[in-house]
């Protein structure tokens, strides 16, 4: 009986875990992370609620797109599993404006600006019935400004009433990192997206998009340089992140398992968050 009861607690959180991964909560905790990043580099005290209405926006604004603009991507979640993350997304969405209800109006304006530049990247607003993602390149660089003004530029703009120059620095960094982690996921939906939508692999290739990714990741690095003064724990916190990513890039398939995109490679924002903290108070 004890092994058999075993088995059934591990069918339910493997099933819950694999929940938590399809449901975007997992994304939404890779955003938060990098938020938090933010708050960690620069010493800003950032409201509770931000990250409350943040993470739970997220969530529902991701699965809006993944199994409403992107369904062909998602097969596996249909029937009752798809409307059981409809409905939990529902229940995110009145959280969040519960989380926004706490903040001050400026966040209820930047956080607008950013929700209105992700509805016309996923909604066919624009003439001819037409979203940004419909346009080739676009993509990838709308949704790493989107999170690079979420995680960085509202954060700092709202605590400090104004950007500084290595703020503005740690801002084209984080525009870098959210444009490299999306690579492997790029490469993993070479055979769902259009061709018209002439992503970077499908333009560029599998081997050139790697080589474009080592690149990226050595001008993310060096880009620490450009700060004064120079953070020690931030520097060796992006070169630690700087390798994930390239490994991430570089390990990426078309015929990836479900998990390595949607985990391990959106886990790097966590680890980079860890590596600075572990950094900041333990090694330097």
């Amino acid at each position: 009986m004890n092994s058999m009861a075993y088995f059934y607690d591990m069918r339910f959180f493997s099933a819950l875990f694999a929940f938590y991964v399809r449901a975007s909560f997992h994304v939404s905790a890779a955003l938060i992370a990098l938020v938090a990043y933010t708050g960690l580099l620069f010493g800003l005290t950032l409201p509770p609620a931000y990250y409350g209405a943040l993470y739970f926006a997220s969530v529902a604004g991701y699965n809006g797109i993944k199994y409403g603009v992107e369904p062909w991507k998602h097969l596996p979640a249909k029937g009752a599993a798809q409307r059981q993350i409809f409905w939990m997304s529902m229940g995110c969405l009145g959280i969040s404006f519960i989380f926004l209800l706490g903040l001050r109006p400026v966040y209820w304006v930047l956080l607008g600006s950013c929700s209105l530049l992700a509805a016309v990247y996923a909604l066919p607003v624009l003439p001819g019935l037409r979203n940004l993602r419909s346009y080739a390149g676009l993509k990838v660089p709308v949704v790493a400004l989107v999170w690079m003004a979420l995680s960085v530029l509202i954060p700092v703009y709202v605590s400090e009433g104004a950007i500084r120059w290595d703020q503005g620095v740690e801002g084209f960094q984080r525009f870098l990192w959210v444009f490299l982690l999306m690579i492997p996921f790029e490469v993993r939906d070479l055979r769902y997206d259009p061709p018209e939508l002439k992503t970077l692999p499908r333009r560029w290739g599998v081997k050139g998009v790697r080589r474009i990714g080592w690149a990226l990741a050595a001008l993310f690095v060096a880009a620490c340089w450009l700060k004064e003064p120079l953070l020690s724990a931030d520097l060796l916190s992006k070169i630690v992140v700087g390798i994930l990513l390239v490994a991430g890039i570089q390990f990426s398939r078309e015929d990836q398992s479900e998990t390595y995109a949607a985990l391990w490679v959106e886990s790097i924002p966590i680890a980079g968050y860890l590596m600075l903290w572990l950094f900041r108070n333990v090694a330097v």
